[in-house]
């Protein structure tokens, strides 16, 4: 009796046994099946998912298919833009956009000047005939018959040798200093060797690419890769040759001999710390004469302009932060420093600092007129409070509380019109 009852337990714990084990490799297929299953809609996901970013990707890439890309030479694939590379693109953009508008306000302004100019033209007449005299009428200077004009022998470099030590929107600046520089010395009685030396860099690829290249087309300028140095080797050639120019009345040599004298030199005292502002000095007795570097640091002042000697500009816009930078170059290449006179025949407000292209229009009208006062008069912006010391007598000059930044953006927004004005004198030409 207790084996029967032994083998029936044995029996019913081996079919129980049995049928768990069955039970088990029915389910192997369907675990296997599900594993499956869900290993192929995971990878579907997966695939959705990365189309769905491809797809995105490619729209991205569309959206931004029209902004510029910056990649890197030898490199396959773009490099991704900053949040500060977009957001400059942009500006860019928008003021490409804006282009026509400024030009037609440009547009309008010349017309509502010349429709002034025309009710002040006909209000002095009618004066003029109802006090019996003869009509005063002003007439624009500017001579633009090439017949009429005079080659001289004297050369004008502007020294581009500082770009690494502005920021972009002063490097833009300058680019339109130079445009200026050249439109004046075009329209000038008395056209000078203009000359840009240390050429290359970022200026050069500004005047290529958003200056659509027009300065291949200008004439009677040289874009020099050497320093002002080697430029002013070139322009000495030039001058001493057939085209090289004339000598008019202002260049002839006169009884007061050199064409520099030394100014009130400062206390040369301790200097303050950490300025880097070089002391003046006197300069060597082996300086090159036929090099003249125009920096408001020399203690030199210039009194007039010599034939055949080149005469350099600093192409630096750095709102001082490099104190006594050109004249610290000029030091070290042992040429000769000298500032503009402005202090002998005005009184400014301002610092007796100007922008590469004023300089230039002061040296030109001086070779026009042969007086620095009037040159400095037509000139030098009214911003800066400026009179004649004559003038003065006592009264204080005008104060115009406006900062170099405001005198950037005047010559930034001329920079089209001086461009188009060129391109209109070669025309001519």
């Amino acid at each position: 009796m207790e084996q029967t009852t032994s083998g029936g337990l044995e029996t019913l714990a081996a079919e129980k046994s049995e049928i768990q084990a069955q039970d088990q490799q029915d389910h192997i297929p369907a675990i296997q099946s599900l594993a499956s299953n869900g290993a192929s809609e995971e990878a579907n996901r997966g695939l959705k998912r990365a189309a769905e970013d491809e797809a995105g990707d490619e729209q991205q890439e569309a959206d931004e298919s029209q902004e510029v890309q910056i990649t890197t030479e030898g490199d396959a694939a773009d490099k991704p833009l900053s949040k500060n590379q977009q957001r400059k693109l942009k500006r860019q953009k928008m003021w490409e956009e804006k282009k026509q508008d400024r030009a037609l306000k440009r547009k309008e302004k010349r017309h509502t000047a010349q429709e002034r100019r025309r009710l002040e033209r006909e209000e002095e007449i009618a004066k003029a005939a109802e006090e019996g005299r003869e009509p005063v009428l002003q007439r624009k200077e500017r001579n633009r018959d090439p017949k009429k004009k005079t080659q001289v022998p004297v050369s004008i470099i502007i020294d581009c040798q500082f770009e690494d030590k502005m920021f972009e929107k002063e490097q833009i600046s300058l680019s339109s200093q130079v445009t200026r520089s050249y439109s004046d010395n075009r329209m000038a009685q008395h056209p000078v060797h203009l000359t840009v030396s240390s050429w290359g860099g970022k200026l050069e690829e500004r005047f290529d690419s958003t200056l659509r290249a027009q300065y291949k087309q200008w004439k009677g300028v040289n874009f020099a890769r050497e320093d002002f140095v080697g430029a002013a080797k070139v322009a000495a050639e030039i001058m001493s040759g057939e085209q090289g120019g004339t000598v008019i009345d202002v260049l002839k040599p006169n009884e007061s001999g050199d064409s520099l004298f030394l100014g009130e030199m400062a206390p040369t005292g301790k200097a303050k710390k950490n300025d880097p502002t070089p002391q003046p000095e006197p300069e060597a007795e082996d300086v090159d004469k036929s090099i003249v570097y125009l920096t408001a640091d020399s203690p030199y002042v210039l009194d007039r302009l010599e034939p055949n000697t080149s005469y350099v500009i600093g192409g630096i816009i750095d709102r001082n932060r490099h104190k006594g930078l050109c004249y610290k170059v000029a030091r070290e290449r042992n040429v000769r420093t000298a500032k503009l006179p402005i202090g002998e025949f005005m009184v400014l407000h301002d610092r007796h600092v100007l922008a590469t292209n004023h300089v230039v229009e002061i040296m030109l009208r001086w070779l026009e007129l042969g007086d620095w006062g009037a040159a400095f008069m037509q000139v030098i912006p009214t911003r800066k409070g400026g009179k004649l010391k004559d003038d003065v007598e006592g009264s204080e000059a005008a104060v115009d509380d406006q900062d170099q930044e405001e005198a950037e953006a005047d010559v930034a927004a001329e920079a089209d019109a001086a461009a188009e004005e060129a391109a209109a004198v070669d025309v001519e030409a």
